[in-house]
């Protein structure tokens, strides 16, 4: 093959390889982490109501906790919360209720933010039978020695929204990879 043709070609391969690292990149892909046997359980539990009408993430009342993973070890931490819940949108719009989980400071996967409806509003619906039960999983790592502060935050995406949450769980536990 004549030098001029690889000189062009190699430059469009390259192209076409980045190209499709950063399509899969926007579309998303899916992980998988294995891990061996649950060696540390936490589990932080209330029945008090807290809400927020915050448009950014803010921490749930009480919903953190520490798990260490020991020295010389590597770990996954899976982190579940569930709860009663009630979102309230203003009038007749619509807003998401979001909850996401922070594992040492960085959202744990899948991290999608405000994207992910932990509920929703329902126009017209309020009182005691606009509540509703809704649980989470998210994952991180694994990740090296040291301790981690994890905790559960909530949001709303609609000014004027109300998101409040009672008798909630959360778990997390450190596995073993």
């Amino acid at each position: 093959m004549p030098r001029s043709i690889v000189r062009i070609a190699i430059p469009i391969v390259l192209v076409l390889v980045a190209t499709l690292v950063v399509q899969s990149a926007i579309a998303g892909t899916s992980t998988t982490v294995s891990g061996k046997s649950v060696t540390a359980v936490r589990v932080v539990r209330n029945t008090s109501l807290s809400s927020t009408e915050s448009t950014t993430f803010r921490d749930i009342p009480e919903a953190t906790t520490t798990i260490t993973v020991p020295a010389h070890t590597r770990a996954l931490i899976l982190a579940g919360f569930s709860a009663e819940t009630e979102c309230i949108a203003p009038g007749e719009s619509r807003t998401i209720c979001s909850v996401r989980i922070l594992v040492g400071g960085k959202e744990a996967d899948p991290a999608s933010g405000s994207d992910f409806a932990f509920t929703v509003s329902n126009p017209g619906e309020s009182g005691a039978f606009a509540w509703e039960s809704h649980y989470m999983d998210r994952s991180r790592g694994p990740l090296g020695p040291g301790t981690y502060t994890v905790k559960a935050q909530y949001m709303v995406t609609t000014p004027n929204a109300v998101f409040r949450v009672d008798d909630w769980s959360f778990t997390v536990e450190r596995v073993a990879v």
